[in-house]
Formats: structure tokens, C-alpha cells, sequence
């Protein structure tokens, strides 16, 4: 029994309450109610009710060591052990939604309080921070938020990250040379690069990429970056994964992708003719935290905060470096060797992540424009 339940359950019995003919007074069928119990019409006493109020709260708060419901936009081929060994240590069951962030986010809005969600565990920031502006997440302990970087926080407190995902240039080695790239995400839009780009318009993180150039540089120069690289012709994809498989396979020259992708791929095939390029500052160069957020509205948020402390956990934090190939952001846990320096990485600083998340329908919105 959910909340909502409970409340009219609840808020029923009253009307019972109400209703019901006490000592003395004249049930329906004209004969007597004595104290305490039913009159022959099928009044109900108050101690019936009582037991029955007992009962409702009694089963509301079993709820709190119930199922603990995550909405997932990390994808399940990257977290599905991850949650599975959580299931197992704690002895909580656990039921996932997996959907993108953006859509999950959006969901949640819609739902508001009557959601079913624990958790949100979102790809990307701007998700989360879309479900915060809503005011739909608790505020975290502040010694949950101190488990990791500052960077990798919500500036309010209401999510907390959980691994570091870099934008990177996916390039195949044979076609592309070092010397014609690009510092940063605008070099793209050059007649050199016509019918070799690759991108994936509609994913989480792309579009994340996106609101961060619209916060840092604009809507009319972010439009014309986009409209720029529609017009020199590319490759669309539905996400990041098969653009490195495209360019492994001599199909794309240049992707635009989240590191990890091409580094699953080099750690299957060292000799693959791939590799990540780390662009030298601006947003197309950016380090996003993964992250997750208690729902407002949950029933069980014992088990929830249980969740993320699991996600700091050094078994967790190893998994989600050697395994997925992500920053641990947890100290003292030794990121993989396929992974570059994080402070290497010439990410913009003090970004907002609340102000991206402001900048998120616009970003999708300047994609359409752009025609993509």
C-alpha cells in the first residue's frame, strides 16, 4: 500500500467515523448502537476503526524496509552489476527502471509526489539538476556530499556524484591525423571535416555539452555551431557506442562521445585503430558527474541513502573504473591505466550545474532548430 493509500484509507475511516450512531442514538433500522459496538446495519465500532488505523500505519511503516525503487538513466549494461552486488550485500530487494536521464527526469516531474521512484541515478548533471529545480529531491547529509570532489556535487545538496565521464573525440587513427584536430568542440564546424563527423543528437550527454556552450557562450553562437556541423553532413547515431564501433570499423573518422565507450573497446582489442582525443578546454572537454538523488517522496529512504553509500563504496568505485572505465571520485581508489590523469584534463571550471540544468529545453530546442 502506497502513501496515497494509506491517506484515503485513513481519511475513509473517519467518514465512518463520523457516520457511525454512538450509545444511544437510533442506527438506521430504529434500534440502539450500544457503546462500543456495531449496530445491526453494519455501523463499525471504534475500536474497529482503530484497529484498522493501526493496522494501515503499521503496514506504512514495514514499507520503509521494502523494495527500494531506483529510476535508472545509466544504462543497465553499465550498472546492472553494480546495483546486483548492492542487492545482494544489503539484503534489499531493488526494482529498476532504465530509460534515458532526460526522459526519467521529465517523468518524474510528471509524477511529482505520487512517484513510485526511491532514486534517481542519472548519466548526466543537467537531469539531475532538472528534478532538483522541481524541488523533487531530499538534501543530502553533508557527509555524503564531502565523499567526493566538490565539483562533483549539486551546489544545494540535493545529488551527489558517483563516477567522472569526460566528452572526448573518438578518431580512427588511420584516417585522422593529430595535427588537423581542433582545440576545442567549435574547430569542428571546418569544410576539412565535411562527411566525417559523427554525434548522437539526442543523448543525455550531448545535449548536457550543449547546455554547458549555451551557459558558457551563448544561444547565438551555440546555433551556429550546430546549424555549422548539420550543414558540412554527419553521420547520426542513437548514442555513443556505435560511433566508436563505426570508426573501429573504418566507417567514421570523428565521433563525439564520452570517453569510456572507446575504451571499453581498446581493452577487449589493444591493436583496435581508435583512440580518444581529450579536446584542450571549453565544454567540449568537460568532466560530468554521474550521479544520484533521493526522491522527496519516497517511502524508503532508509534504503536509499543505503544505495549511495554503496556507490562510494570501494567496491563500487573500483567496478565503476576498471569495469566501465569511468573516474573513481572516491579518494583513494586507484582509477584504471587506461585512463588519463583527471586533473590532466582541461575541463571548464566551476561550472554550474543547477544553470545547465536551466539551459537543458533550450539546448533541445536549438538541436531542432539546427535540424538535426
Amino acid at each position: 500500500m502506497n502513501k496515497k493509500t494509506t491517506v484515503i484509507l485513513i481519511a475513509f475511516m473517519m467518514v465512518l467515523t463520523a457516520c457511525s450512531p454512538t450509545a444511544g442514538e437510533q442506527g438506521p433500522t430504529g434500534e440502539q448502537g450500544p457503546a462500543g459496538e456495531a449496530g445491526p446495519a453494519g455501523e463499525v465500532s471504534q475500536e474497529a476503526i482503530d484497529a484498522a488505523v493501526e493496522a494501515a500505519l503499521a503496514e506504512r511503516e514495514a514499507e520503509e524496509g521494502g523494495t527500494l525503487v531506483i529510476y535508472s538513466g545509466r544504462k543497465e549494461s553499465l550498472v546492472a552489476d553494480v546495483i546486483a552486488e548492492f542487492s545482494a550485500t544489503s539484503g534489499i530487494e531493488v526494482e529498476v527502471r532504465y530509460a534515458k536521464s532526460a526522459a526519467l527526469a521529465g517523468t518524474l516531474e510528471l509524477e511529482g509526489a505520487i512517484s513510485p521512484a526511491d532514486v534517481f541515478f542519472s548519466q548526466d548533471p543537467v537531469s539531475l539538476g532538472v528534478v532538483a529545480k522541481a524541488g523533487l529531491f531530499d538534501r543530502l547529509p553533508a557527509d555524503v556530499l564531502d565523499n567526493v570532489p566538490s565539483w562533483a556535487v549539486d551546489s544545494n545538496g540535493y545529488w551527489v556524484g558517483t563516477s567522472g565521464r569526460s566528452r572526448s573525440l573518438v578518431v580512427d587513427t588511420r584516417d585522422v591525423m593529430d595535427s588537423e584536430l581542433p582545440g576545442d568542440i567549435y574547430g569542428l564546424a571546418d569544410e576539412k571535416f565535411r562527411n566525417r563527423l559523427g554525434l548522437a543528437p539526442t543523448n543525455s550527454s550531448f545535449i548536457a555539452m550543449v547546455a554547458c556552450m549555451i551557459e558558457s557562450d551563448g544561444e547565438e553562437k551555440v546555433l551556429e555551431w550546430l546549424t555549422a556541423i548539420n550543414g558540412l553532413g554527419y553521420g547520426e547515431y542513437p548514442k555513443n557506442s556505435p560511433q566508436v564501433a563505426a570508426a573501429a570499423a573504418g566507417e567514421l573518422d570523428i565521433g563525439m562521445i564520452n570517453h569510456y565507450y572507446t575504451l571499453r573497446v581498446l581493452a577487449e582489442d589493444a591493436g583496435a585503430p581508435i583512440k580518444n582525443v581529450y579536446l584542450d578546454g571549453g565544454c567540449g572537454a568537460m568532466v560530468m558527474p554521474a550521479g544520484v538523488g533521493i526522491l522527496s517522496s519516497s517511502q524508503n529512504k532508509s534504503a536509499a541513502m543505503a544505495f549511495i553509500d554503496f556507490l562510494h563504496s570501494q567496491s563500487a568505485q573500483e567496478t565503476f573504473t576498471n569495469t566501465v572505465y569511468e573516474f573513481p571520485l572516491v579518494a583513494g581508489i586507484q582509477p584504471n591505466a587506461l585512463l588519463p590523469d583527471i586533473n590532466s584534463l582541461n575541463s571548464p571550471s566551476n561550472l554550474n550545474w543547477s544553470a545547465l540544468a536551466l539551459w537543458q529545453e533550450k539546448a533541445v530546442e536549438l538541436i531542432a532548430q539546427a535540424g538535426f
